[in-house]
């Protein structure tokens, strides 16, 4: 076991914590552990009717609290030459129409069915192109920041970063080191007292941060992103959205990433 990387400790670790507590993982009568089902333990796959593996210049992430609603929506555009980031952060209560849905805030869509064709229903109601998508609950984001040592935030208040019901935990003003956990909440978890846009600078702190500190070539990236497992959806390949934080840190994008808001 050591030399497992901390990060998959961590992510083994969790699942089969979830497993217990949920009664996903059982045990028979002879005392040994059944195995998690396949769809538990199963690397992100596209969609079947995704697209073949193609690369993506544009890509939508979207963080899922406990409640599977999302909580925010953020799209990376790459240039075509692969050199110039922009940002674009999305309100969660702009209104689309997911497939099979009616007019439901971005936040609410994955409430009234699956997370299919969400989006493109942003992409088709805001006119901002997206090739691809990848939702994060928050123990899979807080596993990308595990694994990449933690994340140091400079926070402009003193902000709550765990959810309602949850066991109170915060983030102080000025600097901080953030383990997954404190790094996922802060990224997620609004305050009713901030606006959207101050929220939406907490979030881009957080994926800036993971994103551009992932670690070794296309392959090894792509190993972290399929160790997450059922725990994070995607709806095109883990190669193609690896291939794309590499540029993008290989092309320093992030420090000149401009950021804007729609609508």
């Amino acid at each position: 076991m050591n030399r497992i990387p901390p990060f998959l400790k961590w992510l083994i670790s969790s699942i089969l914590g979830i497993a217990l507590l949920t009664g996903i993982f059982v045990v028979r009568g002879d005392g040994q552990a059944v195995p998690l089902p396949a769809e538990i333990t199963a690397s992100p796959t596209a969609s079947p009717t995704a697209d073949p593996a193609t690369d993506i210049n544009n890509l939508m992430i979207a963080l899922v609290d406990s409640k599977q609603k999302i909580v925010s929506i953020t799209v990376l555009r790459q240039s075509v030459d692969g050199t110039k980031l922009a940002i674009v952060n999305i309100d969660p209560a702009t209104l689309i129409v997911p497939p099979g849905q009616g007019f439901v805030p971005i936040s609410e869509a994955g409430l009234q069915g699956s997370f299919d064709g969400v989006d493109q229903a942003i992409s088709g109601a805001l006119g901002i192109p997206i090739d691809g998508s990848i939702y994060f609950p928050r123990l899979a984001l807080a596993g990308l920041v595990d694994g990449v040592g933690g994340v140091t935030v400079n926070s402009e208040n003193l902000y709550r970063v765990s959810e309602a019901g949850e066991p109170a935990q915060y983030v102080r003003y000025g600097s901080s080191l953030l383990t997954g956990g404190q790094a996922a909440g802060y990224a997620m978890v609004k305050s009713k007292f901030e606006t959207t846009d101050q929220f939406m600078k907490r979030t881009n702190q957080i994926l800036r941060a993971v994103l551009e500190n992932q670690q070794g070539d296309q392959a090894r990236v792509q190993e972290v992103l399929s160790a997450l497992g059922s725990l994070a959806q995607s709806n095109v390949p883990t190669q193609n959205i690896a291939r794309l934080i590499v540029e993008l840190r290989a092309a320093n994008a992030w420090s000149s990433a401009s950021i804007s808001r729609a609508p």
